[in-house]
């Protein structure tokens, strides 16, 4: 992990700060493109995934937003509370699992927090001269965050507060999107699953790209034994009904990687060379990828031979 120290917060609401990292001795930070997230370290042990919200052409920092959580698991609590200009987190490089496809036009639609993503992917299709618009939904006015940024993205962006303007019709939105738009979209739970059950409602060629904080609810079957075989480490390793994969794996000295524990980030993934994974994780759309989630997945078959 890189250890980057904090330059700048900025109180972007009531709710949500921003946070720019940079080197503590200058140095270019590695690209990203609109889309990534990083995983942070804070000096408690906590590791959090937030999505990269500043300028891709800005080598010299980072920059992050967080939400204060009523219910926070330490993270976001830290950081709105005790984090300060200098002090020191520790940051895996970023990743990417929300990148833009080629589309013929988007529609960008962020609900709370989950502007951080949409915003980077807004200035990009904006640079690129692309046929965009966004939708920014917030319960009051002074919920918005970026405002200035927004702004200058000029008039394709329309806010909707609920409080003042009721509730959005996520339906229709879709239904009058144009033929072959792809919608990205991003936000809590219970937006990501209403916008996600109206793929019939998009007209022809049109696609629906998602980026979930919680993990997609679903019934697992009951856990079961089952042994794993590291083909590159050889190393063979059980798996016991209450534990989970990626902790049996560590346990036995295989070296896998892990932050969110909860199949969203996607740190964790292996290769799967042989067996029937089951996949439990939030990211995979085709049940028969080859990729599993250690943290959450399990195995259908008695036996998984992984890439590790």
């Amino acid at each position: 992990m890189m250890p980057l120290v904090v330059s700048e917060i900025v109180r972007e609401t009531p709710s949500i700060v921003s946070v720019r990292l940079e080197s503590p001795d200058g140095s270019p930070l590695p690209p990203w493109v609109p889309g990534a997230h990083v995983d942070v370290q804070l000096i408690t042990r906590h590791e959090r995934q937030y999505s990269l919200c500043g300028d891709p052409a800005d080598v010299a920092g980072y920059r992050i937003a967080v939400l204060r959580e009523p219910a926070s698991r330490g993270g976001s609590h830290y950081i709105h509370s005790f984090l300060r200009v200098g002090s020191r987190v520790w940051v895996r490089p970023p990743r990417n699992l929300f990148a833009l496809d080629d589309a013929s036009s988007y529609l960008l639609v962020a609900a709370g927090i989950g502007i951080t993503p949409i915003l980077a992917m807004a200035r990009h299709l904006a640079a690129e001269g692309a046929d965009w618009r966004m939708v920014y939904l917030v319960r009051r006015p002074d919920d918005v965050a970026f405002a200035a940024d927004l702004d200058a993205l000029g008039d394709r962006i329309t806010t909707h507060a609920s409080a003042e303007d009721g509730r959005l019709d996520l339906a229709r939105l879709v239904s009058d999107t144009a033929p072959g738009t792809a919608i990205y979209a991003c936000g809590p739970q219970g937006f990501i699953e209403a916008l996600s059950a109206l793929d019939d409602e998009l007209p022809s060629g049109g696609s629906i790209h998602i980026e979930r904080f919680e993990p997609k609810p679903r019934k697992n079957r009951p856990n079961e034994e089952f042994t794993v075989i590291c083909s590159r480490s050889r190393i063979t390793v059980t798996v016991p009904e209450k534990r989970s994969m990626l902790d049996a794996l560590r346990d036995s000295g295989v070296d896998v990687q892990g932050s969110c524990l909860r199949g969203i980030c996607g740190s964790c993934a292996l290769s799967v060379l042989d067996g029937q994974p089951e996949h439990r994780d939030s990211l995979t759309a085709d049940e028969e990828s080859s990729t599993i989630y250690p943290c959450v997945s399990r195995s259908i078959s008695p036996q998984l031979v992984v890439d590790a």
